[in-house]
């Protein structure tokens, strides 16, 4: 139980210094905050980031910083891709209003799920000599030898919301802490089932996992997994975890829910389902209605989206949790920390937002069917 109350507490912003940094002239500042998002980010020096406490506060569609504050700047974006995915959506149209606000002129390159796409895009952006450059990559080894082109330009480079591998240092990540997330959601999911059940010899499992051999993908696994295990290690002294089906569904709701249906095939008994994110659970619930087993297997997520929240407040598809991923979040902040980058100022080698978990505890809080996201 100790731990889950540490991870409920590690849910905002934190900064974990490379030994690189995140430019190539100043040293990353080592910054913590605390879950009540009501303290200041602490600074080493007159020219290191310090984050204000209304900042920390602001709500997903507010605005940072000042009107015009950075006008005239260009920041170029690689984004890995946006069609088919809510999620994604939300984090380029908050990183494009930010911008915006800011007065800067922000070019993204959307990727298509594309690894080489990416790479030229990349490199495309650095030939445009941007005052900064923002990426989500879409493997985080494979763009590697792209990111070398940012650095030898002598341009900022700030990571959102996938990660990249630290060879590529130094950048700024700006993301959530994934696998504290998928930590809290495993947790939640095992103590859903155990007040619904109690305690069974077998709890059958379909583990959706969002890509192969992606860092920001297996993080949440790992977490949820572990989460899992640890309530049922803390209460019972054993676990009952029995994963009988693995699969990948690349972050999308259609994919999710072919696989889902496949898994079920084989394994008609499968009791919990484990979802990367609100995508995947998006289409858990579709594969679950079509065949008439609405709400009669239970099933975790991340993501927080509102459609997932509302499944939570009404009870009725099975969703027990889902943890705040909020790409609104990381879209604003990671233009804002560029564009600081960019003028100088040293940045955190990793800025974490709030990853809050929700359940029908405390879902009431925070849904809110007019929210765009």
């Amino acid at each position: 139980m100790k731990k889950k109350i540490l991870s409920l507490l590690l849910v905002t912003v934190m900064a974990i210094s490379f030994t690189a940094g995140c430019s190539s002239t100043n040293q990353a500042s080592d910054n913590k905050v605390d879950s009540g998002n009501t303290s200041t980010v602490s600074a080493d020096s007159a020219g290191a980031f310090s984050a204000t406490p209304d900042q920390l506060k602001a709500l997903p569609e507010e605005m940072l910083g000042e009107k015009d504050e950075f006008k005239g700047m260009k920041i170029g974006f690689s984004q890995r891709n946006i069609a088919g995915s809510e999620w994604w959506e939300q984090l380029v149209r908050l990183a494009r209003e930010e911008a915006e606000y800011l007065g800067i002129e922000l070019t993204v390159y959307d990727a298509g799920n594309d690894l080489t796409r990416q790479l030229a895009d990349i490199e495309t952006l650095v030939n445009l000599s941007p005052d900064a450059m923002i990426i989500n990559p879409y493997h985080s080894t494979g763009v590697l030898p792209a990111v070398s082109k940012v650095h030898e330009a002598n341009i900022p480079l700030t990571v959102v919301n996938c990660a990249l591998d630290p060879a590529g240092a130094p950048f700024t990540f700006v993301s959530c802490d994934v696998e504290n997330s998928g930590y809290q959601s495993g947790f939640e999911l095992a103590k859903a089932y155990d007040e619904k059940n109690g305690w069974t010899d077998s709890v059958e499992a379909l583990v959706l996992s969002a890509a192969a051999q992606e860092e920001e993908s297996d993080l949440r696994r790992w977490g949820q997994i572990a989460g899992y295990n640890d309530y049922m290690l803390e209460k019972y002294g054993k676990s009952n975890l029995d994963i009988v089906s693995y699969r990948y569904y690349n972050w999308q709701p259609e994919p999710a829910m072919n696989e889902t249906l496949d898994a079920l095939q084989a394994n008609p008994d499968i009791d919990v389902v484990f979802c990367a994110c609100d995508g995947g659970a998006q289409g858990v619930v579709a594969a679950l209605d079509s065949i008439g087993k609405t709400g009669e297997i239970l099933m975790t997520s991340i993501d927080a989206r509102s459609s997932v929240l509302k499944w939570i407040q009404d009870g009725d598809k099975g969703v027990v949790s889902t943890v705040a991923n909020d790409p609104r979040m990381m879209g604003k902040w990671a233009v804002y920390l560029a564009a600081k980058q960019a003028t100088g100022v040293t940045t955190p080698s990793r800025f974490y937002v709030p990853n809050t978990c929700y359940t029908e505890e405390n879902v009431a809080d925070i849904y809110d069917p007019d929210s765009a996201y």
